[in-house]
């Protein structure tokens, strides 16, 4: 099944149970370009595609063809586990140790983070582990 990629698109998907989205595996959208930083942290680089008025404008204008976005360090190890080798509970996993947290708090946390960058476009999820 091949993954749908928007980004920018707000799509709302059905809710899944808590054990089936443990077992999903994020990837990273390939439209969305990053870079590590010297400090270790990750740097999004975004493609925006203007429609409408904006797209006139930005002729215009120069507006900027992408956006950036740094993410902090707990949001850069999330990213680069989102490689579709480790499913959302391996990174809880990897996420209690490092930051000794909880396994609710580091499930909610990881969840709300996997949410946003889903309904962005920055990433999508499959069922099963890819093979590179």
């Amino acid at each position: 099944m091949p993954l749908k990629w928007g980004i920018g698109r707000a799509a709302r998907k059905p809710t899944l149970a808590r054990e089936q989205a443990l077992r999903l595996y994020p990837l990273r959208n390939p439209a969305v370009r990053y870079e590590t930083l010297e400090n270790g942290c990750v740097m999004l680089i975004v493609p925006v595609r203007p429609r409408g008025l904006l797209r006139l404008l930005g002729k215009l204008f120069k507006l900027p063809r992408e956006h950036r976005i740094e993410l902090d360090e707990t949001g850069s190890t999330v990213w680069n586990l989102c490689d579709g080798q480790h499913s959302v509970e391996a990174i809880v996993q990897k996420l209690i140790r490092r930051y000794k947290l909880e396994r609710r708090e580091a499930e909610y946390a990881l969840f709300a983070f996997l949410d946003t960058l889903s309904r962005r476009g920055f990433i999508a999820y499959s069922k099963k582990r890819q093979v590179y």
